[in-house]
């Protein structure tokens, strides 16, 4: 079967290649010869761009991300519609100019291997702070899950993908009671990790967010969803009837941070994090407590490491100073250094000279005295 041409351009864009595809859109590579950089375009497909539902879903996605300016949340570059110049794109449809992220999303890196609890905190607290400002914006994500946070080369954590976000008005609640459920494969998120609210249609607040990042940060450091199941549908069902499945290596995690997720995963809403930011408050005190305890068990160890005792690649990393440490000053000791012979046989000879020559005036004073005295006494002749 002939592979399907690529579009050559849209708009000033140069299209590289495709990024993916889904129901809810294609993602292509573009370059930008204008700004000399590389761009994401997502585009709606052909068949949707006559549905106003989708389109009207689609703006708002672009809203969105144009309201959030923050390192965690991905950027938007533009909103555009293509032309008949567009090759190979329907005149009309619109499309998204996006940053173009050289990274991997967290399902991808999940898949290959196993998260560390450093790795897990990090990128938690970043994804958390992506998420606060998009709800102090008045704006719910609706679809956390490990394919719409991407980790990039550097290290920063970026949430991807608001196409099912919602605008809230200043002091209100999400009062839609509409299915925003997609299928698995969507580009914009999958059924289990919507929150049990979410999955019934009731009205919901920042806190259905915070229970589908609870599904993603037990995931993290597990490795498995907390509500297995055979099937999505008992997934789900699981999720809204049932707690989370018993940690499969409960020694490997942290009771600190069981205790996090335990929070994030409740059924009640109220019950949850009130906000991201109470989250993270408890992601980094945990976080400064880990720390803390390799710490404490360098100082039991510094002997043993002064002497020569190999010190552990871990400990060493953990504890690692800011700047070159300085060499041990001096012990501070109360006894003197015993002095040298001969400048205190010098210093006793020349004390005994003083002492000789005052005792020889003074007899010498005496004796004048005592004559004195003597003709003073005799009598008158």
């Amino acid at each position: 079967m002939a592979a399907e041409p690529l579009p050559k351009s849209i708009g000033r864009y140069e299209i590289l290649r495709l990024l993916g595809r889904g129901g809810m859109g294609e993602v292509y590579l573009a370059s930008d010869s204008a700004l000399g950089r590389r761009v994401a375009i997502k585009i709606l497909p052909a068949a949707l761009q006559s549905d106003a539902k989708m389109r009207g879903r689609f703006m708002n996605e672009a809203r969105a991300v144009a309201a959030l300016n923050h390192p965690n949340v991905i950027t938007i570059h533009d909103l555009a519609t293509t032309e008949a110049r567009d090759v190979g794109f329907p005149p009309g449809a619109l499309y998204l100019v996006l940053e173009y992220l050289e990274g991997e999303g967290l399902d991808e890196i999940m898949d290959k291997r196993r998260l560390s609890i450093t790795e897990c905190l990090d990128i938690a607290i970043q994804a958390l702070e992506g998420l606060k400002i998009a709800h102090q914006s008045l704006i719910l994500h609706r679809d956390i899950t490990p394919s719409n946070l991407m980790l990039a080369p550097d290290g920063r954590v970026k949430v991807l993908d608001f196409g099912l976000s919602k605008l809230l008005a200043e002091g209100a609640r999400d009062t839609s009671r509409s299915h925003r459920q997609t299928g698995e494969g969507m580009i914009v998120g999958t059924l289990d990790y919507l929150s049990p609210e979410q999955a019934l249609g009731n009205p919901l607040d920042e806190r259905s967010d915070l229970f589908s990042f609870g599904i993603v940060f037990y995931q993290m450091l597990a490795g498995v969803h907390p509500f297995s199941g055979a099937s999505v549908t008992q997934m789900v069902a699981k999720m809204m009837t049932k707690e989370a499945d018993p940690w499969p290596e409960p020694d490997l995690v942290p009771e600190a941070l069981k205790q996090i997720v335990a929070k994030a995963l409740k059924k009640e809403p109220l019950e949850r994090y009130g906000s991201a930011g109470q989250m993270i408050l408890d992601l980094v005190v945990a976080r400064r407590e880990l720390r803390a305890k390799p710490a404490r068990s360098a100082i039991t160890r510094e002997v043993p490491a002064f002497l020569g005792a190999p010190q552990p690649a871990s400990l060493a990393d953990s504890t690692a100073p800011l700047r070159p440490r300085r060499p041990p000053a001096a012990p501070v000791t109360s006894e003197l250094p015993p002095p040298r012979k001969g400048p205190l046989l010098l210093l006793l000879g020349a004390s005994l000279v003083l002492l000789a020559g005052a005792a020889t005036f003074l007899a010498a004073r005496g004796c004048a005295s005592l004559r004195a005295l003597s003709h003073s006494s005799s009598p008158s002749r």
